[in-house]
């Protein structure tokens, strides 16, 4: 019964040296790229009119250098986004590119939260960044309005109150 068993352990060793590739030897090639924004450089508020400068990060975090990478954003309509440099011919494993946005929305932006996706795209490899904005300066057409109605209702109440108090 014994044997058995030695023969069993001898066959399962044998076949895991035959089949197993070579740890020390095997070396898995791989893409891998992370967009972010540099270190205290996210800007929460953007304001209308202007260009707004974001610093990203482009790393490769592979094994393998990538070739061709394509950057570009998708904002609200009316947004400009223009990124520089906007592609990398070559991006070698464990190097970081730093790259300049600029972000300008709209005069008609309304002062609210606004979705940007950064996209950066190489042979083989896609990576997206969402982030959120505020728009700050952004003259909201409802402030006016209330404005307006108050305006309306004091003097509609100016007025009553002097018709009332002549009779």
């Amino acid at each position: 019964m014994g044997s058995k068993i030695l023969w069993f352990l001898l066959i399962v060793v044998v076949m895991a040296a035959i089949l197993l590739p070579d740890g020390a030897t095997a070396q898995t090639e791989k893409k891998d790229l992370v967009i972010r924004f540099s270190p205290g450089s996210y800007p929460y508020h953007v304001s209308i009119r202007q260009d707004n400068i974001f610093y990203l990060e482009i790393e490769n975090i592979g094994t393998q250098n990538i070739t061709n990478i394509r950057l570009y954003a998708n904002a609200p309509e009316g947004w400009l986004v223009d990124i520089n440099p906007a592609t990398l011919s070559n991006l070698a494993a464990g190097r970081v590119q730093t790259l300049n946005a600029s972000v300008r929305p709209p005069a008609t932006a309304n002062k609210r939260d606004y979705q940007i996706t950064f996209v950066a795209e190489g042979d083989e490899i896609r990576r997206v960044m969402t982030t959120w904005v505020r728009v700050e300066g952004a003259s909201s057409v409802w402030l006016w309005v209330g404005i307006g109605i108050g305006i309306v209702v004091i003097v509609g109440f100016i007025l009553i109150f002097l018709r009332m108090g002549r009779q």
